[in-house]
């Protein structure tokens, strides 16, 4: 046995390894497991499969034995720009957030499980010579988590868990600056690749009050990212090839803490209904600051105001097991938008958003598959009120907003 799980748990660390590469869409990502995906992310209080260990740890308490699920979510993200009235599209991309979790039970008091998996992204691509090119034409941002847990059941009643998350960030920024300040026509190409880590805390709860209603409660400390790289130009005229030299970059980043809660009800045993929300401390990240070590255009550093504001994600989702082997779901999600109407770019031409979702799962044997299905539609947005931020023309407008998420989740218990 412990050699199947040793050789099991290499093959979906080598699948993970294979495709963290990828990027995904959106600066915060809640797309942990599939079966979360299909119920809007309300399985705080249900916590009752592997994936709990991103969504509220203190669920590890009620999976038996050894468990490990792994899987991936694609997202193909669709938004258009309209400046000064031309409507622009932005490139059609595939993004594969993935994810991995190994539990085990110790005894019928400690449980311990590890997860992998990405909590934040940004995937975001124009054309070169597009309208807003000053601002970005590139941007992605990668990272994956590593997060430990342990947990305790108090008593009955109650369990609680504790963890410590190790966040990696990888972040491209590509975007043409103006020569015009300098009297030349043109741009030059501004490259800049960047990464680093950092962690936080992660804490959970379950309270059973009694077979019918649950209470959960997950937590991520907010984390503090110190990144570094450099910082590379082209195209650059040999008249002012001095104000842009390639060099190294550092900055720091403050990434939001995050607080989730659910309470779920049963109405009988085959039926669940879960509401809860996310509430997300996003007012931490009020800037986007590097620093140079040679002047870039006589300046040592490049400071872009964020000022997002804290919100809520608001979701329901319903479980409801239509025979023995298969279980169907559906939910519902309201996003806060944080971004600050004076200080918007093209990185995130985002604004409130609503999910849809539906899945089913699968259960044979010792095995567990999870489909899910996500369409994802976000409000357009004005940039009228933005008149400082570099590159974004005031008159613009973000449509056609929308995503499809799939997701597959494949577990197995020993």
């Amino acid at each position: 046995m412990k050699r199947r799980l040793v050789s099991v748990t290499v093959c979906l660390v080598c699948l993970f390894a294979f495709t963290v590469s990828a990027s995904a869409a959106g600066f915060a990502l809640y797309e942990y497991s599939a079966r979360g995906n299909a119920l809007g992310g309300a399985v705080i209080a249900r916590a009752d499969d592997p994936s709990t260990i991103a969504f509220n740890p203190a669920g590890l308490t009620q999976l038996e034995g050894t468990q490990v699920a792994t899987g991936v979510s694609a997202i193909l993200p669709n938004m258009d720009v309209k400046v000064n009235g031309d409507k622009v599209h932005g490139q059609n991309n595939v993004w594969l957030p993935p994810h991995l979790y190994m539990t085990h039970k110790y005894n019928d008091k400690w449980s311990f499980g590890v997860g992998m998996y990405t909590r934040f992204g940004l995937g975001t691509e124009y054309d070169a010579d597009w309208a807003g090119k000053a601002n970005v034409t590139h941007a992605v941002v990668q990272s994956y988590s590593i997060n430990p847990n342990v947990a305790y059941q108090v008593n009955d009643n109650l369990s609680l868990a504790v963890g410590v998350e190790y966040i990696h960030v990888m972040m491209e920024i590509d975007k043409t600056i103006s020569l015009a300040p300098f009297a030349l026509a043109g741009g030059v190409l501004s490259k800049t690749k960047a990464e680093g880590y950092g962690t936080a805390l992660t804490l959970g709860m379950l309270y059973k009050f009694n077979d019918q209603w649950r209470l959960g409660v997950g937590y991520h400390s907010q984390a503090e990212i110190g990144a570094s790289g450099d910082q590379r130009f082209h195209d650059v005229p040999a008249a002012v090839g001095g104000l842009f030299p390639n060099n190294h970059v550092t900055g720091t980043v403050i990434l939001p803490e995050m607080i989730n809660v659910g309470l779920v009800y049963y109405p009988w045993e085959d039926l669940s209904i879960e509401v809860g929300g996310v509430y997300t401390r996003w007012s931490t990240y009020n800037r986007l600051r590097f620093e140079f070590s040679k002047p870039v255009g006589g300046s040592f550093h490049s400071d872009t105001p964020k000022d997002w504001e804290d919100v809520w994600r608001y979701n329901v989702g319903v479980e409801y097991a239509a025979t023995d082997w298969m279980k169907l779901r559906v939910g519902y999600t309201y996003d806060e938008s944080p971004l600050n109407d004076s200080q918007l770019d093209y990185l995130i031409p985002g604004n409130d958003r609503q999910l849809y979702s539906v899945g089913v799962g699968f259960n044979y044997d010792a095995w567990t598959l999870d489909l899910s299905y996500t369409y994802l539609w976000m409000k357009g947005r004005d940039y009228a009120n933005t008149r400082t931020v570099t590159g974004v023309n005031p008159n613009s407008h973000s449509m056609n907003a929308r995503t499809d998420i799939y997701g597959v989740t494949l577990g197995y218990k020993f």
